[in-house]
């Protein structure tokens, strides 16, 4: 089963987040997806101006575990969970003899438990938001109370680790885990606080979350957490750290990539093989021919350098051939995706090429042109169409392993795909015209935009499905993303 999701990263990124599931225990779990982007012939984006290098420089990769979903009374209660994992792992790094092992176990339960909470926050967050209600429920209040609850049991292991004869790297891992629990507790809590405002919740319902940021915001100055008095949207120092922690915690859920030219083998071995038949060809020659005329004579000196001609020939013809047709039979590069401790969990391929209109399969002609401003909207306009095909393979011996997570059960590939050299052609993003009202003509200025389509293929367990969206940006950036509903094919 694939999640599938598009937005906006930033002014000239688009972010697609797919989340794929480790359906079975015992055999591979394998996607397809093939990824369509649609371009104006405007643009000068095509195989000549835009190369595969060039592409995949715009295009960054980020493979991590999903975080387990818990509800915030089963981070509490379960044994198995990750703040009474995190207590136990706090006890033995106290009792025992500090060993890399207890050291890496002890900062992996840190991680973890604020990698799910933040994942369990911000679930919760947004089925309040879904709800609609106008003023505070049961379950609101409750869910202050539980938070609270995590955030002290968390707190009473500090005095714990600070008293203990650790060195200060460990000491300072638990310190870094609070003030990262502080900060989503607080971002989050800002959030319904906005939310509930918004739609215009009783004042009296709204003490509870108050409160709750007033308390955190308190102990956040005795632990001296923020860099600086600012406004925290605006401090340059507090945001960097911010960002820096949130990838320490984040860490314990990325994968590595070891990443190799697919087809590379045998790429090198057909290289060899059109040497060797480009030498066959030019020793032959020069064996008959010497036979023929004889050593040291005008005629086979000629026939050498003729002979070695051809033979660079032939090389460079068989090599440009096994290139041309290797897209049919490899990808551009295999991707291992490992663990921490280097234990393989996946492989990914990854293949980028330009497609033309006719070749793409029924079903994306169609997906395509739904929707568009005009009935021939493709054929007007003109497009160039990149197609950005990948492999996905989850293994599942080693998956999750070393996180010691019985609800670990899928990865999350987050791929940005970055459009700055797109708008190199773009005309300015405001432009003037004409138009006759009440008898006058009059100028007005409109804004000046393209369209860059995305068309989506999901090969999955369950069969094929489409998405599409269509990018909306000018000169100065992406402006929004539309989804286009498709029929059921």
């Amino acid at each position: 089963m694939i999640e599938d999701s598009v937005k906006i990263h930033d002014n000239f990124s688009l972010e697609i987040k797919s989340i794929y599931e480790n359906i079975s225990k015992k055999k591979k779990t394998k996607y397809d997806t093939i990824t369509y982007l649609f371009i104006p012939n405007g643009l000068n984006i095509n195989n000549q101006t835009y190369s595969s290098s060039k592409f995949y420089n715009d295009v960054k990769v980020y493979i991590r575990y999903n975080a387990s979903e818990y509800l915030l009374e089963e981070i509490i209660n379960l044994k198995t969970g990750p703040l009474n994992l995190f207590k136990k792992s706090a006890k033995r790094i106290v009792k025992e003899k500090l060993s890399k092992k207890n050291r890496l176990d002890f900062e992996s339960k840190v991680k973890m438990l604020g990698a799910i909470l933040n994942n369990s926050l911000k679930l919760k967050a947004q089925y309040f938001k879904s709800q609609k209600q106008s003023d505070l429920q049961l379950s609101d209040q409750d869910f202050f109370i539980q938070l609270k609850e995590i955030l002290q049991i968390y707190r009473t292991q500090i005095p714990l680790i600070e008293n203990s004869i650790l060195d200060e790297n460990v000491k300072n891992i638990i310190k870094l885990g609070d003030e990262y629990l502080s900060n989503i507790s607080n971002y989050y809590a800002i959030q319904l606080l906005e939310h509930y405002k918004k739609i215009s919740a009783e004042k009296s319902g709204l003490k509870i979350i108050i409160q709750f940021i007033k308390e955190e915001q308190d102990y956040r100055k005795t632990q001296n957490f923020d860099a600086s008095r600012d406004d925290d949207y605006y401090d340059e120092v507090l945001l960097h750290k911010r960002s820096q922690l949130k990838k320490y915690i984040d860490g314990v859920l990325f994968l590595n990539r070891d990443i190799r030219k697919d087809g590379a083998f045998v790429e090198q071995s057909v290289f060899a093989i059109a040497a060797g038949l480009a030498m066959i060809f030019s020793t032959g020659i020069a064996f008959y021919y010497q036979q023929v005329y004889g050593n040291f004579t005008l005629p086979f000196f000629i026939t050498l350098v003729v002979g070695y001609m051809f033979k660079d020939r032939i090389k460079s013809f068989i090599g440009q051939l096994f290139i041309s047709k290797a897209n049919s039979f490899f990808y551009d590069y295999k991707i291992k995706i490992k663990d921490h401790e280097n234990n393989l969990i996946g492989t990914t391929k990854e293949n980028f090429t330009f497609v033309p209109f006719e070749k793409l399969g029924p079903k994306v002609k169609k997906n395509r042109v739904k929707n568009g401003y005009l009935d021939s909207d493709y054929d007007f306009y003109g497009e160039q169409i990149i197609q950005y095909k990948r492999k996905i393979e989850i293994y599942p011996k080693k998956f999750g392993q070393e996180i010691s997570d019985n609800r670990l059960k899928s990865l999350v590939d987050i791929t940005r795909i970055n459009f700055y050299q797109f708008i190199a052609q773009m005309d300015d993003p405001k432009k003037s015209y004409s138009m006759l009202k009440k008898g006058k003509i009059i100028s007005r200025v409109g804004n000046k935009i393209y369209h860059i389509n995305v068309v989506q293929k999901f090969y999955t367990e369950k069969g094929i499905e489409f998405k599409r969206y269509r990018v909306i940006m000018n000169r100065k950036g992406i402006k929004r993303i539309e989804t286009i509903e498709l029929d059921k094919l």
